[in-house]
């Protein structure tokens, strides 16, 4: 066999497997469609009632951060590094508490009969390369995966990780600007690029709790709603 006829088995293959692919893709949608309906005003009170409370957690934080870049940028080194230690211990507490809640969906998930196709997380829109790749694997192990419940828990995991490992990073920032031989600027750099991470993650976070929603207020499961409500 000369070597055009491999060249044109391999280009027929590689055709076939992105005709495949673009299918399911449109597939995907069209179920993501069909899924979009509205709460129940249960569930929207439950949603509301979580989103509030991390929101105002990661507010807070960002608050902080933000109140220390202005101090740095006075040229008040001791008083920015105070506020960012404000804004950590903030942090501290609050991915401990979403990893609580991304554990209790991803259990709830194998509580209901179907839930709804979800996007993999997009490298594009983080900015740490760590995370970044999380989100690459994200997307990969996504294809391999069959049904909607099994892409829906990978997706949960994948933002816990994230979650502790943004974690980490911040702690090891803010400690390093706090030696006389670190590179301040590299650091805060790395520190607003946590900001707007953990902003990312938040919202991913909060989509996929109202696509869990989304599939108790379906199957009317009043019992896992109140369980859900109760999760800090």
């Amino acid at each position: 066999m000369t070597l055009s006829y491999w060249i044109m088995i391999g280009v027929s293959v590689a055709s076939c497997l992105l005709v495949l692919f673009l299918i399911g893709r449109r597939n995907e949608r069209l179920i993501r469609r069909d899924w979009e309906i509205l709460l129940t005003p249960k569930g929207e009170k439950v949603y509301d009632a979580i989103e509030g409370r991390v929101r105002a957690e990661i507010d807070m934080a960002d608050l902080s951060f933000e109140h220390a870049v202005v101090y740095r940028e006075l040229g008040t080194t001791e008083e920015a590094l105070r506020l960012l230690d404000v804004g950590y211990r903030v942090i501290e507490k609050f991915a401990p508490d979403m990893l609580r809640l991304l554990a209790a969906m991803a259990t709830f998930s194998r509580m209901v009969s179907a839930i709804a196709p979800v996007r993999p997380l997009r490298p594009r829109d983080f900015r740490l390369v760590q995370v970044a790749s999380l989100a690459y694997l994200n997307g990969m192990l996504h294809q391999f995966l069959v049904s909607a419940a099994e892409r829906y828990r990978l997706k949960i995991y994948i933002l816990g990780r994230s979650f502790g490992l943004i974690t980490r990073f911040l702690l090891r920032s803010i400690q390093n600007l706090g030696s006389r031989t670190a590179d301040a600027d590299r650091e805060w750099e790395q520190i607003q690029a946590i900001r707007e991470d953990l902003q990312t993650l938040t919202d991913e976070s909060l989509d996929s709790l109202r696509v869990l929603l989304t599939a108790v207020a379906r199957e009317d499961r009043q019992d896992l709603l109140r369980q859900i409500a109760s999760r800090p």
